[in-house]
């Protein structure tokens, strides 16, 4: 229960969810009915809200509170904040280096194990689609490795699968306190089943009243040694709540709650710039109607016995003055005439306008809330390293925050990634399978190629060492170019072949004439994308160029016959002068 309720709160904040209409009949109608599910609703979101909207009335007087249910709309507010959250976590499974071994007793099984996974399994992309979809909204979820009810002809191995299992799915389980490891699983299948899992067999049931009936009507045993079954995420929320798993959004729930009740009440005071209000004296009406006894009270109607009249809309307006208090947009207040002898302390009409100085705070504040919950998941703030000017070891410390936060997550994928693997490998190859080692990279793309590129600018105009240069310009490319592998290692050949890289022409020009750069270097410099053009056309492509050989001879080969090239040019220009 607790679980459920924990995913709930997250849902409301993480789960885009488009129907209004069904959510707000379910908070209104529904989820405070004594007897009715608090998870109803889609997904659960509707108790969530159902405890965020009970908060607010008790926050805000009750008129101010029927206006704010009616502009509370999905997708809320907080969606958005963690789509870009999520976005920047989500970097966890673009690492730079890395590395899946898979250990088997013969290259048979690897290279279909290989084919495997890819195919049938559709990895490593089902675990930053459908995985990732699971960890934002189904921290308390269960991985199950399951086999089909019946082989599938032309494979001669097993046929293993994994899903994820919803924790409202679960009946009844126990697992081991550190590892989440099942020791046994009882959980509902469609068609009025249910499965249990152990650490000797799958077995199927018919159900009544979420309790098995008679005998298994499937029955399928494993060699495992082990429940084929755990809980997807590892870390608890605490030591007394060892199976509810801690998101990297669950600290910030409460400032979540706090941010959309604060943006919603921000529309809600932007409404009166474009909805002014406007005073002035009550207006003397003397609608009266003969027939009915119906008379005018401060705009609106009352019967022969002084009671409000009402009407579908409420209560029933004069017809003669109502129309009359304001034209356009805006709300009307009205003020007692003075009577004689009491001072007139009110203009007959007047705009009272909104508080600039509350719309900007409240504008402020909200960029301040945003970028703290911001901050607080991911580590330091891009926009504020952007933003601010900061020194190298700032840089650093930023970017040291935010990769502790990643490897923790990733640490997380990578056990469940490994677990899940190995679990299908045993199931499929038996003891022809001996061991597998998962890891998503150590290293991460953190920085976009813009901040890279004015990082670089930064750091040549102070004066650093070309090493330090030679490392953000190689990080550049590998962050611009790291969905395109082939361009990546050409721009990286690039790099190694172009003379004084880190300057411009003008700065290699000038070096040139004062003696330290030669004109093979500047001449190379000028016309560098010609000459490597020219290079391919008499060879090959640059990649393919030298493959055999060692690096460094490859790119010293290159860049002889660039100055060749270069040679060539100097020697035409001097013959063209001579014959001036």
């Amino acid at each position: 229960m607790l679980a459920q309720l924990h995913q709930n709160r997250l849902r409301l904040h993480c789960q885009s969810v488009p129907s209004t209409p069904a959510l707000a009949q379910a908070y209104r109608v529904g989820v405070r009915r004594e007897g009715v599910s608090p998870f109803m609703g889609r997904d659960g979101v509707a108790q969530a809200l159902s405890d965020f909207l009970g908060m607010v009335e008790h926050l805000i007087p009750h008129d101010k509170f029927v206006i704010f249910q009616t502009l509370f709309r999905f997708p809320v507010k907080t969606n958005d904040v963690m789509s870009e959250v999520f976005d920047k976590l989500g970097r966890i499974f673009e690492g730079r280096n890395p590395a899946f071994s898979y250990q088997f007793a013969t290259t048979e099984q690897r290279d279909d194990w290989e084919w495997y996974r890819m195919e049938k399994l559709h990895e490593p992309q089902v675990w930053a689609t459908k995985g990732w979809e699971f960890f934002q909204t189904e921290i308390n979820s269960v991985l199950i490795v399951d086999l089909p009810e019946e082989q599938a002809s032309g494979d001669r191995y097993p046929q293993p699968y994994f899903y994820w299992l919803p924790i409202s799915s679960v009946i009844e389980y126990e697992a081991d306190k550190t590892t989440g490891q099942m020791r046994y699983i009882m959980f509902r299948q469609k068609g009025d089943k249910i499965a249990v899992m152990d650490d000797e067999s799958y077995r199927i049931y018919e159900a009544k009243d979420d309790l098995p009936q008679g005998e298994p009507i499937i029955e399928n045993k494993h060699d495992l040694g082990y429940c084929p079954a755990r809980f997807f995420w590892s870390e608890p929320m605490s030591l007394e709540y060892p199976d509810i798993k801690r998101s990297p959004v669950t600290k910030e729930l409460d400032n979540l709650d706090w941010f959309l009740f604060f943006s919603i009440s921000k529309r809600h005071l932007d409404m009166y710039g474009s909805y002014p209000i406007y005073s002035g004296y009550e207006q003397d009406c003397h609608f009266h109607n003969d027939n009915t006894g119906d008379y005018c009270d401060g705009g609106f109607l009352k019967d022969r016995k002084g009671n409000w009249l009402l009407d579908a809309n409420g209560l029933v307006p004069c017809p003669l003055c109502h129309d009359k208090r304001i034209t356009g947009a805006g709300s009307f207040i009205e003020i007692p005439v003075p009577v004689e002898g009491q001072p007139d302390l009110s203009n007959p009409v007047q705009m009272l306008p909104a508080d600039v100085k509350s719309l900007q705070y409240n504008c402020e504040e909200e960029k301040r809330l945003r970028s703290t919950i911001i901050t607080s998941i991911v580590g330091t703030n891009e926009e504020i390293t952007t933003r601010n000017a900061l020194n190298e070891q700032q840089i650093l410390a930023n970017f040291e925050s935010q990769s502790m936060v990643l490897n923790r997550i990733k640490k997380g994928f990578e056990d469940a990634q490994l677990w899940a693997d190995e679990t299908c490998c045993r199931l499929r190859y038996g003891s022809l399978f001996l061991s597998a080692s998962i890891s998503y990279g150590t290293e991460f793309y953190l920085f976009s190629t813009d901040e890279l590129r004015d990082r670089y600018k930064k750091a040549k105009e102070s004066g650093m060492s070309e090493a330090e240069l030679d490392a953000l310009h190689q990080q550049i490319i590998e962050t611009e170019y790291r969905n395109n592998p082939q361009m990546l290692q050409r721009m990286l050949i690039l790099a190694d072949l172009e003379p004084y890289r880190h300057l411009t022409r003008d700065e290699l020009r000038v070096l040139q004439e004062k003696g330290i750069a030669t004109m093979e270097d500047l001449v190379v410099k000028l016309n560098f994308a010609d000459f490597v053009r020219r290079f391919e056309r008499e060879n090959m492509n640059i990649i393919e160029f030298g493959s055999a050989q060692n690096y460094d001879k490859k790119i010293q080969t290159i860049r002889e016959r660039l100055a060749d090239y270069a040679r060539e040019v100097l020697a035409s220009q001097s013959s063209n002068n001579q014959n001036e």
